[in-house]
């Protein structure tokens, strides 16, 4: 590795590490707006590598060993990645702090990347690396626990998958670069894919009148295509399977994202000044052909500028939203700015590297790039510390309270946070969000938060624990009356109650799939495990040997190439 790129990459750890500082310096735990959520996600992941007790589609540690399926349709081979970290420090505290830095590492690490392939000179490419790595969209996790940072720390390789598309007019698309980084989204955020994949659509169909060899595009994208249905089928199979065969209910609608949703300037929780001006000025440079401007760099301005605007509250959000439901599904139109951000920042890379080639980059831009990022820094070290601040406070100790219902608040949480058992806090501070729980078709669930708040997690009449592959259920019965088990029933879940498969006339389930059991005078005892079929087997096996597959092709170009560079050498 050149050592230019190693000095690079110290800049992005040292920068990810400054960015933390105020959270580590504090000692602090920031439960923001998703951290519960996820939270419940890595725990559940986490005590099954523990335990070596591998349940891939229901929680049987998480989200009140409930038996409800989240994992498998939100990014569940990350899921497991961040269940492994969590296993490997114990500690909800270290957890956030090395996934921190992680996130904002590994988003500067890929911006660089984007901008040396584009050629944007050395300098100006770890300036806008290190300015990407403080946007708001990698900042969230840090600050909010958005898992929205998780998409946006790898938008810079889908985009240098898309410029590709114009940047190399002999080989537009590299097969297993475009193969692996869309599968890489696929696997960490589908709704970021959504939105890589319309910008893939735009760059093509500029690619089509500039490429060489038209069939050879289209040919290297439909075995791309082939290649990433593959390797993705752990997601979208299962996604299928289980909204074929149940009524899952949807994630939150918003319906006033206007209200709800747009993007605001603020101190590093948003879109900065620093970075609104030098969108400013980089958007007025292309527009009035200040700078001699390649095309790509005014492809990359133009469309980052347009998704830019629409992130403000300057389109009719609510009536797209309420007329074209279908386009609601990105829920906070917030969410574009991480492209846009990226976009704009290759843009202004490539401008100020073309200007310099003009000698027309006054003597003083060094200094000038260190004072801009200094200020970044503090802004977003700010946002950091105000949000850690609040653990340490003497009341709510709880960032964001926004349908959070707790039993245990202030130092009682705090200490709560502090055990060896990571499950502990959990049962004392939740988010009851129902996403993707079996709801009845044709049913109107008019407060689906607090039916499930009240039928799962504050369910204390029975007694559970994870058993091998699924969730056994304990209670006692003075009676022969419906008892509610806390658990939900998906098609395939199995019910088995005293060692015998569970009849159906032995149980019923509510409107949000609430297990109802019929119990019998004494003890009761119910297994719930998950059964997929076959097929589903067979397709998480072919996928994982696909991946490893992937991976020994991988290491075996690595070594070609580092053998050819040995030979040259010699």
């Amino acid at each position: 590795m050149k050592k230019k790129n190693i000095i690079a990459i110290l800049i992005f750890f040292a920068l990810s590490v400054a960015m933390i500082t105020p959270q580590l310096v504090q000692n602090s735990i920031i439960l923001g707006a998703d951290s519960l959520f996820h939270f419940n996600r890595f725990l559940d992941t986490e005590q099954q590598i523990a335990h070596g007790n591998i349940q891939y589609f229901i929680s049987t540690y998480g989200y009140s060993q409930s038996g409800r399926i989240v994992n498998a349709l939100y990014g569940p081979y990350l899921a497991y990645f961040n269940g492994f970290l969590l296993y490997l420090v114990k500690s909800w505290f270290w957890y956030q702090i090395l996934s921190g830095i992680l996130v904002a590492f590994i988003a500067g690490t890929t911006m660089y990347h984007l901008s040396r392939t584009n050629h944007v000179q050395y300098n100006y490419s770890v300036f806008i690396s290190a300015l990407y790595m403080m946007t708001y969209g990698i900042t969230t996790w840090i600050t909010e626990q958005q898992f929205l940072a998780w998409g946006a720390m790898i938008i810079p390789l889908g985009l240098s998958v898309a410029t590709r598309l114009i940047r190399d007019a002999k080989n537009p698309i590299k097969v297993l670069e475009m193969t692996l980084v869309t599968s890489l989204f696929v696997e960490t955020h589908v709704l970021s894919t959504l939105f890589l994949i319309l910008i893939y659509l735009i760059f093509f169909m500029i690619a089509l009148f500039t490429v060489q060899d038209v069939r050879k595009l289209f040919k290297s994208l439909f075995v791309s295509i082939i290649l990433t249905i593959v390797l993705t089928s752990n997601v979208w199979l299962p996604m299928i399977d289980l909204y074929r065969n149940n009524h899952l209910m949807s994630p939150f609608k918003n319906n006033f994202p206007l209200q709800n949703g747009m993007v605001y300037f603020s101190d590093g929780s948003g879109l900065t000044l620093i970075l609104f001006i030098l969108f400013v000025i980089q958007i007025g440079l292309v527009i009035l052909k200040i700078t001699q401007n390649s095309f790509l760099s005014k492809m990359a301005t133009v469309l980052g500028g347009l998704i830019l605007i629409a992130t403000f509250p300057l389109l009719p959000w609510n009536a797209i939203f309420s007329h074209l439901p279908f386009i609601s599904i990105i829920q906070f139109p917030y969410r574009l700015l991480p492209f846009a951000e990226a976009l704009l920042l290759l843009g202004l890379g490539m401008t100020l590297t073309s200007a310099t080639a003009q000698n027309r980059v006054p003597q003083i831009y060094k200094l000038i790039m260190f004072v801009i990022i200094v200020a970044s820094l503090t802004g977003i070290q700010q946002s950091v510390y105000n949000a850690a601040a609040i653990w340490q406070s003497n009341g709510n100790i709880i960032r964001s309270s926004g349908n959070v219902a707790y039993n245990a608040n202030g130092e009682k949480l705090r200490q709560l946070f502090q055990s060896k058992n990571l499950s502990d806090p959990l049962l004392s501070v939740w988010k009851p969000v129902s996403d993707y729980v079996p709801i009845k078709k044709d049913v109107l669930i008019a407060h689906p938060y607090n039916q499930y708040n009240m039928e799962i997690v504050k369910n204390k009449s029975i007694a559970k624990k994870s058993v091998k592959g699924g969730i056994e259920v304990k209670w006692m019965s003075s009676d022969t009356k419906y008892h509610n088990i806390g658990v939900l029933k998906y098609a395939d879940t199995q019910l088995n109650i005293n060692g015998h498969k569970a009849q159906k006339n032995q149980y019923y389930t509510t409107d949000i799939g609430t297990v109802m059991f019929k119990s019998t005078i004494g003890k009761n005892i119910v297994t719930v495990t998950y059964h997929e079929s076959a097929l589903m087997k067979a397709t998480l096996a072919l996928n994982i040997v696909s991946w490893i597959i992937v991976t020994f092709v991988l290491i075996f170009r690595s070594i070609q190439k580092l053998n050819k560079k040995l030979r040259l050498k010699s």
